[in-house]
C-alpha cells in the first residue's frame, strides 16, 4: 500500500499540515514545460555570446595593454596543504609592492596546483629583479600564530611573454614558466582557470580557457583543457556546450573515473532543473561500465530521480542490488526507506527509519535527518491509528528545530488517538538506553515527563481555566489533558506558523470532543482571528511578490558571483513573504529558476563594464596608436598572416672553358625619367581598434536587449511559481476559516437550545 499520510477520520482542515509531512510526494513533481525549456536553452545561448564578447574584447586589450614582447605574468601557487595563503606582496625592480589579500576559499583553490595571476606588468627585455613577502596561516590551527615567506630573484625578459611562478610553502620558491604543452595541465593558464572553478568564478573561468583556445587556433588542445572547459561551462549553467564536449571526450578518453563522474554532474543538472526521466535514463546508461568509487553517489542520485517519478520499486532494486548498505549515507538509508515502505515491504522500512530517527548526534544535518524520520514514521503511525507507536516517535525531535512545530502537533494528536498494540519490531517505540547520546538532547519527550506534569497546570498554560465534566470519563479527560501539553507549547510560538494554525483548531476540536464547548467557543474566535490576519498577510505577501522584493534582495546580496548552477541559496531573507514560502523555496524547481534569473541579472551587469572597458581600450589606443611593438614582434606577425611557398633553389658552382670574359654593361644614360606615382584606393576593410570596438558596441546593445527580455522573463516565472504556493495556502486557510465559522455556529446553536454545559 502506497503511503499517503492522514489522521484519524478529523475534519479536513485538520489534514493539510499533516500532508507536508508526507514520507513521499503523493505525484510527480511538475516537469518544465516548453516555454520554461526553451527559456533555459535561450539563456545558455546569452552565455555563450556574452562569453564570446568578453573574449574579443579581452584579446583587443591585452593587443595594447600588455603586447607580448614586454607582457609578464606572476602566477602564485601553494604546495602547503596544512596552510593558507593569506597575502602576498610582489615588487620587480624595487618598485612599489603589488598586494593581494586571499579569502579561505581562495586559499583552498590554490591547492592541487591552482594558480592566481597576482600580477601583469610591462618590461623592457634584460634582466629583472624580483622581490616577494607572503603570510600564511595554520588550517588546523586557528590559535597557532601566522608565519611569513621572503624570497627574491632574477630573471631575463626576452621578447616573448614572461612567465613566472611563486609557490608557497616552499619558502616562497620563484622559477620561470618554460616548455610546457600550450592547454595541458601544467600551461599557466589551465592553472588559473582551476584557481577560478576553485573560487567559483566559472565565467572567468570559462573566459581564460577560451582566450587560450583562440590564441591557439588551429591547434587541437589536450583533453586536460578539454575536461577543464566542460567543467567551466556546465558550473556556469551551459549544459549544451558541456555535453558536446564530454560527448567528444568519451569517444577518446580512457579515464572511465573521470568520465564517470562527468556523467553523474551531468544527470545531477538534470535531477535538478526537472529533467527526471532523462537523469534517470543518463544514470541508467551508466550502470554496466559503473566505476566502484561512483556507486554511492550514483545509487543515491539515481534513487532519488526514480521516487520523484513515483518509481518506488525501481529504486528499492537500485539501493539494495549493491548489497552496500554498510557505506550508504544516512540519507540514503533514510530513502530506502522510504522506498520500502512505499512498495509494500512496510515493516523494513518502518524499522529502517526507527534506526534513521536513532542517528548519533554528530552534526546539525545529522540532527535535522533524525527529527525528520521520527516525524514522518510518527505521522505513519498516526494514519495507522497506533498513537501509542506513534507517540515516542514525536518525543524524540527537538523543541527546537526545522520540525518541532509540526512534532508538537503530531505528539498532541497521538495523545488522543487509538494506542494501538505494540510493534513487533526491535527498534520501534522501544525506550532508548540509558547510555545513549541523544539523553543530553532537548528534545519534546522533556514536555510529557511525569515528573514534570505533576504540577503543571496546562489549562493555563492554554490559556483556559481548570473545569471538570461531570460525564466525561476520566481516561478521556486525561488524554485531552496530556494532549494540550504540547499542543499549550505550540500555540504559543510563531502564530503565523500554519502548525501553530491548526494547533489552534485542534484543541477547540478536542475540547469539543469531551463536551467543553464553551472552552471550544473561545479558542475558535480566537482562530477565526488568527487566520483572517493570516489571510491578509497572504495577501500582502501576494502583492510583495508581484513586486519582486524577495528575489530583488536574494540577488543583490551575490550581486557578482559566478557560481552559476553551483549557487546556494545560504539563509532566506528577512522579507514578510519569506515565511510563506520557506517551503517552495527549498525546492529544485524554485532554485534552478533562481539561478537562472541570478545568472541573467549577472550577464547584464557583466556587460555593463565591459561598455565602460570598451572606452578604456579606445583611449589607451589613442594614446598609444603603435603599442609599442618591437621589431621581432612585426616581423614574427608579418610571417605568420602571410605565409610564402617559396621553390627550393639550390646553387651549385663549376668551371667551364668556354665562358667569355666578364660582362661589361651598356652605359646607362645622363638621366632617367622621373617616377610616376599615383595615390592608391583605400582597403576594401580596415579592423582597426576603433573598428573592432564599434562593432564590439552594436553587439553588446544588442545582446544587453536580449538579456533584459530573458530577465522579465525568468522573473515572471519566479512570481508564477509562489503566486501559485501562496493562493494555495490561502485556499487552506480560507477551508480553515470555513470550518471554524461552521463549528461556532454549531455551538451557538447548541446554546441556543440549552445543550451546551
Amino acid at each position: 500500500m502506497r503511503l499517503r499520510l492522514t489522521v484519524l477520520s478529523r475534519p479536513s482542515w485538520l489534514l493539510a499540515a499533516l500532508l507536508w509531512t508526507q514520507v513521499v510526494l503523493a505525484a510527480e513533481p511538475p516537469q518544465p514545460t516548453a516555454e520554461a525549456i526553451a527559456l533555459d536553452e535561450a539563456i545558455q545561448g546569452l552565455k555563450d555570446e556574452t562569453l564570446e564578447l568578453n573574449r574579443e574584447l579581452q584579446q583587443l586589450e591585452d593587443n595594447y595593454a600588455y603586447p607580448p614582447h614586454s607582457a609578464l605574468s606572476v602566477y602564485v601557487g601553494s604546495v602547503a596543504p596544512s596552510s593558507f595563503l593569506s597575502d602576498i606582496a610582489v615588487s620587480i625592480d624595487d618598485g612599489p609592492f603589488t598586494r593581494y589579500a586571499y579569502t579561505e576559499r581562495e586559499a583552498r583553490a590554490l591547492f592541487d596546483k591552482g594558480l592566481h595571476r597576482v600580477l601583469r606588468a610591462n618590461l623592457e627585455p634584460g634582466p629583472h629583479r624580483i622581490r616577494v613577502e607572503m603570510n600564511g596561516r595554520s588550517f588546523k590551527d586557528a590559535a597557532a600564530p601566522p608565519f611569513s615567506e621572503r624570497a627574491e630573484g632574477v630573471f631575463e625578459k626576452g621578447e616573448r611573454e614572461a612567465e613566472i611562478e611563486i609557490s608557497f610553502g616552499r619558502g616562497g620558491k620563484v622559477q620561470a614558466l618554460r616548455n610546457y604543452k600550450p592547454g595541458s595541465k601544467d600551461d599557466p593558464r589551465v592553472r588559473a582557470a582551476d584557481f577560478l572553478n576553485g573560487d567559483e568564478r566559472h565565467f572567468s573561468a570559462a573566459m581564460t580557457l577560451l582566450q587560450l583556445r583562440q590564441e591557439q587556433e588551429g591547434q587541437k588542445l589536450p583533453a586536460d583543457y578539454q575536461w577543464r572547459l566542460a567543467e567551466s561551462y556546465l558550473a556556469f549553467g551551459m549544459r549544451g556546450r558541456a555535453e558536446a564536449l564530454y560527448r567528444d571526450l568519451a569517444v577518446t578518453t580512457t579515464d572511465h573515473l573521470a568520465l564517470g563522474r562527468a556523467r553523474l554532474r551531468l544527470a545531477e543538472f538534470l535531477y535538478e532543473r526537472g529533467f527526471l526521466q532523462e537523469s534517470a535514463t543518463s544514470l541508467l546508461r551508466m550502470r554496466e561500465k559503473l566505476p566502484e568509487p561512483l556507486q554511492l553517489p550514483w545509487q543515491d542520485l539515481l534513487s532519488r530521480a526514480l521516487m520523484s517519478q513515483g518509481r518506488y520499486s525501481d529504486a528499492l532494486e537500485v539501493l539494495t542490488e549493491m548489497k552496500n548498505g554498510d557505506k550508504q549515507s544516512p540519507y540514503t538509508r533514510y530513502n530506502l526507506g522510504v522506498a520500502m515502505i512505499n512498495d509494500g515491504r512496510v515493516a523494513d522500512g518502518e524499522t529502517l527509519l526507527d534506526r534513521i530517527g536513532r542517528l548519533p548526534p554528530t552534526d546539525t544535518e545529522n540532527l535535522a535527518l533524525r527529527d525528520k524520520a521520527n516525524l514522518t514514521l510518527g505521522f505513519h503511525f498516526l494514519r495507522k491509528q497506533q498513537g501509542g507507536t506513534a507517540k515516542p516517535l514525536f518525543s524524540r525531535v527537538r523543541i527546537t528545530g526545522p520540525y518541532s512545530n509540526r512534532a508538537l502537533l503530531g505528539l498532541g494528536w497521538a495523545e488522543l488517538a487509538p494506542q494501538g498494540e505494540k510493534q513487533k519490531k526491535t527498534d520501534i517505540a522501544d525506550p532508548e538506553p540509558e547510555d545513549n547520546p541523544l539523553r543530553g538532547l532537548a528534545t519534546l519527550g522533556i514536555l510529557i515527563n511525569p515528573a514534570r506534569l505533576g504540577d503543571y497546570d496546562v489549562y493555563k498554560r492554554a490559556g483556559l481555566r481548570s473545569f471538570k465534566l461531570e460525564k466525561v470519563k476520566k481516561e478521556d479527560e486525561e488524554a485531552l489533558r496530556k494532549a494540550l501539553v504540547p499542543w499549550a507549547e505550540l500555540i504559543n510560538r510563531d502564530p503565523m506558523d500554519p502548525a501553530v494554525q491548526e494547533g489552534m483548531l485542534a484543541i477547540p476540536f478536542a475540547l469539543e470532543r469531551i463536551g467543553a464547548h464553551i472552552q471550544a467557543q473561545q479558542f475558535y474566535e480566537k482562530s477565526v482571528e488568527l487566520l483572517e490576519e493570516s489571510r491578509r498577510r497572504i495577501d500582502s505577501a501576494s502583492q510583495q511578490i508581484r513586486q519582486a522584493r524577495m528575489v530583488e534582495t536574494i540577488v543583490r546580496r551575490d550581486i557578482d558571483s559566478e557560481a552559476g548552477w553551483n549557487w546556494r541559496l545560504r539563509d532566506l531573507p528577512d522579507a514578510p513573504e519569506t515565511f510563506y514560502l520557506q517551503s517552495i523555496i527549498a525546492e529544485n524547481r524554485y532554485q534552478e529558476a533562481l539561478k537562472n534569473y541570478r545568472d541573467v541579472r549577472f550577464l547584464a551587469r557583466n556587460l555593463d563594464g565591459v561598455k565602460a572597458r570598451i572606452a578604456a581600450v579606445e583611449a589607451l589606443s589613442q594614446s598609444r596608436p603603435e603599442a609599442a611593438v618591437s621589431p621581432v614582434e612585426l616581423i614574427e606577425r608579418a610571417r605568420s598572416v602571410r605565409k610564402q611557398d617559396k621553390p627550393q633553389i639550390k646553387l651549385k658552382l663549376r668551371m667551364d672553358v668556354l665562358l667569355t670574359a666578364p660582362y661589361t654593361p651598356p652605359s646607362l644614360p645622363g638621366s632617367l625619367p622621373p617616377l610616376q606615382l599615383r595615390l592608391a584606393s583605400a582597403p576594401s576593410r580596415f579592423n582597426g581598434v576603433r573598428e573592432r570596438s564599434e562593432q564590439l558596441r552594436l553587439r553588446l546593445s544588442a545582446l544587453r536587449s536580449l538579456i533584459d527580455d530573458a530577465a522579465n522573463e525568468q522573473s515572471e516565472v519566479l512570481k508564477d511559481i509562489a503566486l501559485k504556493e501562496l493562493a494555495g495556502q490561502k485556499k487552506t486557510v480560507e477551508k480553515y476559516l470555513v470550518e471554524s465559522r461552521f463549528a461556532l455556529a454549531r455551538i451557538y446553536e447548541d446554546r441556543l437550545k440549552g445543550d451546551a454545559p
